[in-house]
């Protein structure tokens, strides 16, 4: 028979739902659903897909500022308040996209989007999974990182199948109210820690052991940026996890274009996504058990790997279309691990009462990098007339990424000065 205590951490296991729900958006608004966005607003008002492409680097380079004011809104307010607030903004930048006609006002929309992922996904939401599941941080986020792939098979398409039945102004708006109503409804839900509810992490007191790897009692104010910013390991994050990001979000944004160069037709290429998005929600299931069972440090590793190999062998499969999408598949059967490791090793580093502090600083630097995918994409297709060139590049960038995890240090650390 379950405690009252075990009854009422059921709360707990409903967030895991409630930042699935969060990287859902994320993938539809941010990270998959690019290319398909990109798509449906040029056809609109009559466009070009490639300009409009690399104009998210705009947008994107507004976002890293606003990373780091989200951050210290996170580490003041709480993941909860943050996360409804940003939730809002999309809903009102959603009403921009569907309703704009212009390159500005894609511009726009770019902007806000690239600015408040951050405050309803990634940063808020990993930070409450560290709140309240800091040991089994690995597994939980492979599940909630799951969330960004599955829009591919859920609310892409539906916006792919709806836009040309109702219009992709009348998509945007539903999208919009239904994101309103779900930031609305995280006040209610959502609680910042679990000692708010009178429990404890993982609904267990931590051994000393635990909180050694783990952290807690120093002063969370000693981190200062010149600690975090010029250490060995904090230039490694900042380089290593911004290049895997580029990969990641690049590759995803090109997968379409890519299998539609590659001779599939448009709804052939999104349903080749779907399948992709399958593999890639698995993968961050897989990588998440990895991490919990095995450590963050081989787990990052592995995902690097098969970034590495997986964007080589689909640029080198070039025009020969179904190994190039089991090649670009195979690297992006990692890809929704990528939210979820970048979370977990700062924990490993800095420890759960740090987390949101340090992931502040050291993830805009690497945010700072990964907006330059767009720019990339824009570029090399430009350039060289073909995506398989970007595939190419992603994979270079994923080699350099793998020494650069290789050679951290994943062990935890004491704050410089920290009292213990």
């Amino acid at each position: 028979m379950k405690t009252k205590a075990e009854k009422s951490f059921l709360r707990g296991y409903s967030l895991v739902l409630h930042s699935f729900l969060t990287y859902l958006i994320y993938g539809t608004l941010a990270g998959v659903g690019v290319s398909t966005i990109v798509r449906l607003y040029a056809e609109k008002n009559n466009l070009d897909q490639n300009i409009i492409t690399s104009v998210n680097t705009i947008g994107g380079f507004v976002g890293v500022i606003m990373t780091f004011v989200i951050g210290s809104l996170i580490v003041k307010r709480g993941p909860r308040l943050v996360t409804c607030f940003s939730c809002l903004a999309t809903a009102v930048g959603l009403l921009i996209l569907g309703y704009g006609q212009t390159l500005g006002m894609y511009i726009v929309w770019a902007a806000i989007c690239q600015s408040t992922f951050n405050g309803y996904s990634w940063s808020s939401t990993n930070a409450l999974m560290t709140n309240w599941f800091p040991r089994k941080k690995g597994f939980v986020m492979g599940i909630t990182t799951a969330g960004m792939m599955a829009a591919s098979f859920t609310t892409i398409m539906f916006m792919t199948a709806f836009s040309p039945i109702i219009g992709f102004d009348n998509v945007c708006l539903i999208f919009a109210i239904g994101i309103a109503v779900f930031g609305l409804i995280t006040l209610a839900w959502v609680r910042d820690t679990p000692e708010e509810c009178g429990l404890l992490p993982d609904n267990m007191e931590m051994t000393a052991a635990e909180r050694a790897r783990l952290g807690g009692g120093e002063n969370l104010q000693v981190w200062k940026i010149r600690d975090l910013v010029f250490s060995k390991d904090g230039m490694l994050f900042i380089f290593g996890w911004g290049l895997l990001y580029i990969a990641s979000t690049g590759g995803a944004t090109a997968f379409v274009p890519y299998m539609i160069e590659e001779g599939f037709t448009p709804t052939r290429a999104v349903f080749l996504m779907s399948i992709m998005s399958v593999c890639s929600a698995l993968g961050s299931l897989l990588l998440g058990a990895v991490d919990t069972k095995f450590g963050t440090k081989k787990a990052s590793l592995l995902f690097a790997l098969m970034y590495t190999v997986g964007y080589t062998g689909a640029w080198l499969a070039h025009a020969n279309p179904w190994a190039a999408f089991a090649m670009a598949t195979c690297a992006l059967t990692a890809g929704g691990a990528n939210a979820n490791l970048v979370a977990s090793t700062l924990v490993e580093q800095y420890g759960r009462p740090h987390y949101a502090h340090v992931w502040k600083i050291l993830y805009t630097g690497a945010n700072l990098l990964r907006n330059l995918c767009f720019l990339a994409i824009g570029t090399i297709v430009s350039l060289s007339g073909t995506y398989s060139r970007v595939f190419l590049f992603w994979g270079v960038v994923s080699l350099v990424s793998f020494f650069c995890v290789l050679f951290s240090n994943y062990a935890y650390r004491s704050a410089p000065n920290a009292s213990n």
